[in-house]
C-alpha cells in the first residue's frame, strides 16, 4: 500500500522556496561580490605597495650613484689630493675651483644629484652649487649651516642624513679627509607627485626619521606612524582608521617614506562592481516585494478561507465572509464555500429537529422509568393502611400520594420551578413518615430568589429519595436528617444554582461514588442519579457540574447554569 504523503502548508512551501532558492542564488552573488571587491582591493594594495616600492628602490639607486660620484672623487680627483694640504691661497683658490668646475660636470651629467658642497682649508670655506629646480636659493645658507654642524659634530663618512628645510626634504652624504670634505645632495622635493602620478590617488606623503616625522607631522600624529615604523623592520601597510597605510624604509638608514590616502568607495570597489551590488541589493527588495505580493494576495485569501473552514468545522461560525480578493479562481472558491455552508445550515437545521425530538421521546422515557416506583409503593402502603383501618392516616396518605402523583404525571415538559421541586420533596417526606412510621426531617434552606429558578423534574427529589431509601442509621427510632440548600453563584461565565443535599446516615458506598462520580452517564445501580446527570446533560451540555461524598453522610451536590424564562416549564406561576 502506497504510504499516504504529509500535507504541504502553502504559505511554509512558499517561505521554503523562496528562502532556498533565492538564498542560494543571493549567496552565489555576495560571493562574487565579495571575490571581485577583494580582488579588486588586493590588486589595488600590490599596485601601490609596488609603486612605493619602486620610487623607493629608484631612490636607493639614485643614492648609490650619487655616492659613487663622490667616491670617484675622494679617491682619485687630484685637486681634493691636493686641498688635504695647506697651500698658498693662490694655489688653494685655484684647486678648489677646479674642484667645483669638475663637480658642476658631474651633476650635469648625474641629474639626480641636486647639488654639493665643498668645505676646505678645515671647513673654513666653500664652494657649493645647487640645482635651483629642486633646492631654492634661500634654502641653500641654511642647508650649508646644518652640513658644518654635522661635520663639527664628526658625523660618520658616506652615511645619508636627511635635511628638511623650509618643508622640503633633501637626503646627502659626503666624503672627508683631513682638510677637505665634500658632500653631495638629493633632493625629494617632487617625491610626493611622484607617487601620487604612480599610485593614481591623491595622498599624503610623511617622511620619518628615527621616528620623527619631517612632514606632515599633524596627520603623523593622528595616525601614530612614530609608533607604527617602530614595529616594523622594512615596510607595512595597514588600514588605520578612514585611511589606508604604506610604509617603506630607505635601505641603510632610518628614513621611512609613507604614504596615507582616505579610504572612500572607489578605493574600495570599480563602479562596475558597485553597479552588482546595488543589483544584488536590488534583487532582495524585488524578491521581499514578490513574496509580500504572494503572501497578501495568494498565501492569506487561502489561509482566511482554511480558518474559515475551520471554524466551521468547529462550531464557531456559520457563514462565510465576504472576501475581495485579486485573483478570480480564489474569489470563486469563497463564493463556493459559502453556498456550500448555507445549503449544509439548511439540512443541519432538518438533523437538529429530528435530533430534539429524539431527545425529547428520550427524556420522557426517562421520567417515566421512575413513575412505576412511586406509583406501586403508594398502592402498597395504601394497602397496609385499609387492612389496619387507619382511616385518618389513609385519608392523608391518599392526599400526599394525590400531590406525588400530579406532579410526576404533569412533568411532560423538562423544567419547573424549584419552588415547585422543593414543595414536591416536602409532600414526598410527609408521604414516607405515614408510609414507614420513621422519623424523617427534611430542613431545607434557600436564597430568596432561587425559588422562580428554572430545574430539572425530580433535580432535588431524587437524591431524597435515595437518603429516605438507602440511608442506615443503625436504628428505627434515630430521625434521618436531611438538608437541602439551594443557593445562587456569580461567576464570569454567568450565574449558577448550587444545589446540595446532605443526610446523617452511613454514605456512599466506595463502588457507587466511583460510578457516579464517573464521566458517563449510564450506569446499571445508580438509575436515578444517572438520569439526573444524564437529562443535565442533554439541557446544559459541558456547564452542569457534579459533585457526590461521604461527609457524615451522603453529600450529592449539583451546580447548574441560569435558564432564560422562555425555556419551557409548567406552571411558573
Amino acid at each position: 500500500m502506497k504510504k499516504k504523503q504529509k500535507p504541504l502548508y502553502l504559505n511554509r512551501a512558499i517561505s521554503m522556496i523562496v528562502m532556498v532558492g533565492y538564498s542560494a542564488f543571493l549567496i552565489l552573488m555576495l560571493i562574487m561580490d565579495w571575490y571581485l571587491i577583494r580582488e579588486y582591493q588586493y590588486e589595488n594594495r600590490r599596485v601601490e605597495q609596488a609603486a612605493l616600492n619602486s620610487y623607493i628602490d629608484k631612490t636607493r639607486s639614485y643614492m648609490d650613484r650619487i655616492d659613487r660620484q663622490l667616491y670617484d672623487i675622494y679617491a682619485n680627483d687630484e685637486n681634493f689630493q691636493a686641498l688635504q694640504k695647506k697651500e698658498e691661497p693662490v694655489d688653494e683658490f685655484g684647486h678648489a675651483y677646479e674642484l667645483k668646475e669638475t663637480l658642476n660636470k658631474r651633476m650635469l651629467a648625474e641629474e639626480n644629484m641636486s647639488g654639493f658642497f665643498v668645505f676646505y682649508d678645515n671647513r673654513q670655506k666653500s664652494w657649493y652649487y645647487t640645482n635651483l629646480a629642486k633646492v631654492r636659493a634661500e634654502q641653500t645658507a641654511e642647508i650649508k649651516e646644518i652640513l658644518l654642524r654635522h661635520l663639527e659634530n664628526d658625523g660618520k663618512m658616506r652615511s645619508w642624513i636627511s635635511l628638511t628645510v623650509d618643508g622640503d626634504t633633501n637626503l646627502a652624504t659626503y666624503y672627508e679627509k683631513d682638510r677637505v670634505a665634500v658632500f653631495g645632495i638629493h633632493s625629494m622635493k617632487n617625491m610626493e607627485q611622484e607617487l601620487r602620478e604612480s599610485m593614481g590617488k591623491e595622498i599624503s606623503v610623511i617622511l620619518l626619521d628615527n621616528g620623527i616625522a619631517l612632514e606632515n607631522k599633524e596627520l603623523s600624529k593622528e595616525l601614530g606612524l612614530s609608533e607604527t615604523v617602530q614595529s616594523y623592520s622594512d615596510s607595512f601597510q595597514m588600514k588605520k582608521g578612514k585611511y589606508q597605510l604604506y610604509g617603506r624604509r630607505i635601505p641603510n638608514m632610518d628614513l621611512w617614506v609613507c604614504t596615507a590616502y582616505p579610504v572612500n568607495i572607489w578605493s574600495v570597489m570599480t563602479v562596475q562592481q558597485l553597479f552588482l551590488l546595488i543589483l544584488t541589493g536590488i534583487s532582495v527588495f524585488a524578491v521581499g516585494v514578490m513574496y509580500r505580493f504572494v503572501r497578501r494576495e495568494v498565501v492569506r485569501p487561502l489561509h482566511q478561507l482554511t480558518d474559515t473552514m475551520n471554524t466551521i468545522r468547529r462550531g464557531g461560525s456559520r457563514e462565510v465572509p465576504r472576501m475581495d480578493a485579486r485573483f478570480y479562481e480564489i474569489q470563486e472558491v469563497n463564493d463556493t464555500l459559502g453556498e456550500m455552508v448555507r445549503e449544509l445550515e439548511k439540512q443541519k437545521l432538518l438533523v437538529y429537529e429530528e435530533i430534539i425530538e429524539k431527545q425529547k421521546a428520550q427524556m420522557q422515557y426517562l421520567q417515566l422509568q421512575l413513575k412505576p416506583h412511586f406509583y406501586l409503593n403508594g398502592l402498597k402502603t395504601l394497602n397496609a393502611l385499609a387492612i389496619e383501618n387507619q382511616t385518618g392516616k389513609m385519608q392523608e396518605l391518599i392526599l400526599n400520594l394525590s400531590a406525588h402523583l400530579r406532579y410526576l404525571l404533569q412533568a411532560e415538559r423538562e423544567l419547573v420551578p424549584l419552588r415547585m421541586e422543593l414543595e414536591f420533596v416536602e409532600n414526598y417526606v410527609s408521604m414516607q413518615k405515614h408510609i414507614t412510621g420513621r422519623p424523617v426531617n427534611c430542613s431545607i434552606v434557600r436564597d430568596g430568589e432561587a425559588d422562580s429558578w428554572l430545574v430539572p423534574v425530580l433535580a432535588v427529589h431524587t437524591f431524597v429519595e435515595n437518603s429516605v431509601k438507602y440511608a442506615r442509621l443503625g436504628g428505627s427510632s434515630i430521625p434521618l436528617e436531611i438538608q437541602v440548600s439551594a443557593s445562587l453563584l456569580a461567576a464570569e461565565e454567568g450565574r449558577f444554582l448550587d444545589l446540595i443535599i446532605q443526610d446523617n446516615g452511613q454514605g456512599y458506598p466506595d463502588e457507587i461514588l466511583e460510578e457516579i462520580n464517573g464521566d458517563t452517564a449510564v450506569g446499571t445501580r445508580c438509575v436515578g442519579i444517572n438520569n439526573i446527570k444524564r437529562r443535565c446533560q442533554l439541557l446544559y451540555g459541558e456547564r452542569a457540574e457534579y459533585s457526590f461524598a461521604n461527609c457524615d453522610g451522603a453529600m450529592s451536590e449539583l451546580i447548574i447554569p441560569e435558564r432564560k424564562q422562555e425555556d419551557e416549564c409548567f406552571d411558573c406561576r
